[in-house]
């Protein structure tokens, strides 16, 4: 039986998700991060309007989360810990509710400066990515 990670998301309200995958991948701000069993020690940074995904982490599937600010740990080679500021799991996110939220946003024009209007296209970006929905 192959080696594999023991996978834990949290957000300041509650645990999402925690059990057992193959390979982490989450948008950090140095770009794709991929992990598997054996990985060096790590702390990064999660990009704006992450999208995480736990590969194996559903008999052979994968869970999908949003996640937004935060960061991953990676410790002892296979523990991952993704600590993320505001976190949605695929199943929970109303994708109607993210489109019109993205849609909204983008009707507003957001220039460069307006942070709040890039935050909130950039968090219904990532739960509609992680819903599986093009963006």
């Amino acid at each position: 039986m192959s080696k594999k990670l023991f996978v834990e998301i949290v957000s300041p309200e509650r645990e999402l998700w925690a059990g057992e995958g193959d390979m982490v991948i989450a948008k950090t701000i140095d770009g794709e991060m991929g992990v598997q069993p054996g990985h060096v020690p790590v702390l990064a940074l999660l990009a704006p309007g992450a999208v995480v995904r736990v590969v194996g982490g559903r008999e052979n599937g994968e869970v999908r989360v949003a996640a937004h600010g935060g960061f991953m740990s990676v410790a002892g080679g296979d523990r991952v810990s993704i600590l993320a500021e505001t976190a949605e799991l695929a199943e929970d996110i109303d994708v109607e509710r993210a489109r019109t939220a993205l849609s909204e946003a983008e009707a507003g024009q957001i220039s460069p400066d307006d942070a709040e209007g890039l935050a909130r296209a950039a968090r219904a970006r990532s739960r509609l990515q992680a819903a599986g929905e093009k963006v």
